[in-house]
């Protein structure tokens, strides 16, 4: 066994509902991560903080919103994406208002969800929406990376679960 153990650092994403809209934001393109690409909008858990609370602070701090009651949906073993470890809390949520106050530099925008398969998404976000906007149990998921942003593998801790996402739909 090595003697350096595993470390991972704390992420959350939070995908935010109003009526059949759903608010995503577009990463940079320069970003080293996903580069382009829209995704829930989250960030790192900062020391110290919830990660509830942190869901919360990110959709405030990106897009102006804030969004109280959001629903702990999925978590995310993630390894090897830029060469490091990341366990992502998946936050589902809906918002009665659709006014944003986006920080400067950040692409916030509602999407009908019916048309999110025209979007260039990151490529998990089609695969997560059932899981998050499902009844039930959160979902525990693990992905696998080249070291890189390209996906190996993305498999469910108890398959039950993925075959009864995969019934209901975002």
């Amino acid at each position: 066994m090595s003697a350096e153990r595993h470390r991972v650092r704390l992420v959350t994403v939070a995908f935010v509902r109003s009526d059949d809209q759903l608010l995503l934001i577009r990463n940079p393109e320069e970003s080293r991560r996903f580069a382009g690409l829209w995704n829930g909008i989250g960030g790192h858990v900062e020391a110290g903080e919830g990660v509830q609370a942190a869901a919360r602070r990110e959709l405030r701090e990106e897009a102006g919103l804030d969004v109280p009651g959001l629903r702990l949906r999925v978590v995310i073993h993630e390894s090897g994406l830029l060469g490091e470890a990341f366990v992502v809390f998946v936050f589902a949520g809906r918002s009665e208002t659709r006014r944003l106050d986006p920080a400067p530099g950040h692409e916030v925008a509602w999407h009908p969800i019916g048309a999110l398969d025209t979007l260039p998404l990151v490529h998990d976000v089609a695969e997560l929406l059932p899981y998050v906007f499902a009844d039930g149990d959160p979902v525990f998921l693990t992905e696998i990376y080249d070291g890189g942003d390209r996906r190996l593998s993305l498999v469910a801790d108890e398959p039950q679960e993925a075959a009864r996402a995969e019934g209901s739909s975002a």
